[in-house]
């Protein structure tokens, strides 16, 4: 069951890579078209492919091939960047909390039988939440916030840590670390493509090129959202039924997932996160829009129809 999800989750990571790849490519390739000034659009693609080196094609597909690379060897840096953080290690911890962490942990290891065990932090924030990423489970991480340790019983946090160590073992982070850096990268890409390279050209290619780039800053961001809610429904459903296996009863993480929820309700806490690569990977969002997440009642439903 667990390898056929895991191989399921690398196609799909691999297809995401691929997808960004050629979207960094189309994005140069548009710039390229407005670069060489044709008179058409099509003249603009023969110049390109006969006449001219597509210079900020290939720069594109550099830049692309080093995001890729960067974010799989930074990725730690990247999530946890702009909130002061801290790791956990067994054996160091300096109280009691911290202790029960790692005791938390270890004992989730060991239900689970993994090979692996990930490293764990706690991140400063005024709300509750958790996430796991990871490129794979051997440099695999789970983050808890601070306030969500200070606010939850024992048995609550394990059930969140559960939640986020079946991620691990389902081989949806890296899916997810994809989309989560990758889309706000490419995000940035368009809109330096759209204010750096518009020049006063009125040719008729260069004005379609431009008008594809001004289309892609709208359906880009339409585009994650909707590739965010189709991954981060599915996958949630599987870590909270992942969770209620590991701790052997599925009140734990009802109890947790209604605690977090009801303090969203309470504050909106919107503008307190300002790393958005983050967003797709917590295991509660509280945007009513295109929320990447399920309700919380339709997760407490499926957690009581187990």
């Amino acid at each position: 069951m667990f390898d056929k999800i895991i191989r399921e989750n690398q196609f799909k990571t691999n297809c995401v890579i691929v997808v960004y790849v050629l979207i960094f490519v189309c994005i140069g390739l548009l710039v390229d078209i407005i670069r060489v000034d044709a008179n058409t659009f099509s003249d603009g693609f023969y110049a390109l492919l006969s006449l001219k080196f597509p210079l900020v094609t290939v720069i594109m597909l550099g830049v692309a091939l080093v995001l890729i690379f960067f974010t799989i060897n930074n990725f730690k840096q990247i999530l946890l960047s702009g909130s002061e953080y801290k790791e956990i290690v067994a054996g160091n911890e300096t109280n009691a909390q911290e202790k029960n962490l790692t005791k938390m942990l270890d004992e989730l290891v060991e239900s689970a039988n993994l090979p692996f065990r990930p490293k764990l932090y706690l991140m400063e924030a005024p709300y509750m939440n958790a996430f796991a990423s990871g490129w794979n489970a051997k440099n695999s991480l789970i983050t808890l916030t601070t306030t969500l340790v200070q606010n939850l019983s024992y048995a609550e946090q394990k059930a969140v840590m559960a939640h986020e160590l079946s991620h691990i073992r389902h081989g949806d982070i890296r899916l997810t670390l994809m989309v989560g850096i990758l889309s706000n990268i490419m995000l940035l890409a368009v809109n330096y493509g759209v204010y750096m390279f518009l020049g006063d050209s009125r040719e008729r290619s260069a004005n379609i090129a431009r008008m594809i780039l001004l289309g892609l800053q709208v359906v880009l961001p339409i585009i994650t959202l909707v590739l965010q809610m189709f991954l981060s429904r599915s996958r949630e459903y599987m870590a909270d039924s992942g969770a209620a296996y590991l701790m052997g009863d599925s009140k734990p993480m009802i109890q947790a997932l209604q605690k977090i929820s009801g303090s969203y309700a309470q504050s909106d806490f919107s503008q307190s996160d300002r790393n958005p690569t983050r967003q797709a990977l917590y295991i509660f969002s509280n945007s009513e829009i295109f929320s990447t997440h399920p309700s919380i009642e339709n997760r407490i439903k499926a957690l009581l129809n187990q």
